[in-house]
C-alpha cells in the first residue's frame, strides 16, 4: 500500500488505516531516490519492490490531485520524484522493465 496510494482503492485503505486521513507527508513515498537510499542505509526500513514497478507508471502520478500534504522541509507532496535518468513515469518503467529482462540480469539472478 506505500508505493500504491496515489491510486484507489489503496489511497481509500490507506486513509482508513490513519484514522481518516492521510499520513504525515514526511512518511509518504514521494521519491524513488530517497526511498532507495533508506532502504540501503537501515536494516529497520524493510520495503519490497512490487511488481507494479515494472507495468504501472500510474501509480507515480497523483491523477487525482490528492493533497497528500507538506513535508517537514516546506516541500509539497504530489508525484513521485523520479531518477534523473528517467524523464517520465512511462520512461521509468519502460526502462525499468528493460533492465529486469536483460539477458545479463537474468544470468545473475
Amino acid at each position: 500500500m506505500y508505493y500504491l496510494l496515489r491510486m484507489e482503492p489503496f489511497t481509500t485503505l490507506h486513509i482508513n488505516l490513519q484514522s481518516g486521513r492521510f499520513d504525515h507527508a514526511d512518511r509518504l513515498f514521494f521519491s524513488i531516490g530517497d526511498t532507495w537510499r533508506g532502504v540501503n542505509s537501515s536494516s529497520t526500513d524493510v520495503k519490497e519492490l512490487i511488481p507494479e514497478f515494472f507495468y504501472l507508471p500510474e501509480m507515480f502520478e497523483n491523477l487525482n490531485k490528492f493533497d497528500l500534504g507538506t513535508m517537514q522541509n516546506g516541500r509539497h507532496i504530489d508525484h513521485v520524484e523520479l531518477p534523473k535518468w528517467a524523464s517520465t513515469p512511462y520512461e521509468f518503467v519502460r526502462l525499468h522493465r528493460e533492465v529486469r529482462t536483460n539477458k545479463l540480469f537474468l544470468k545473475k539472478s
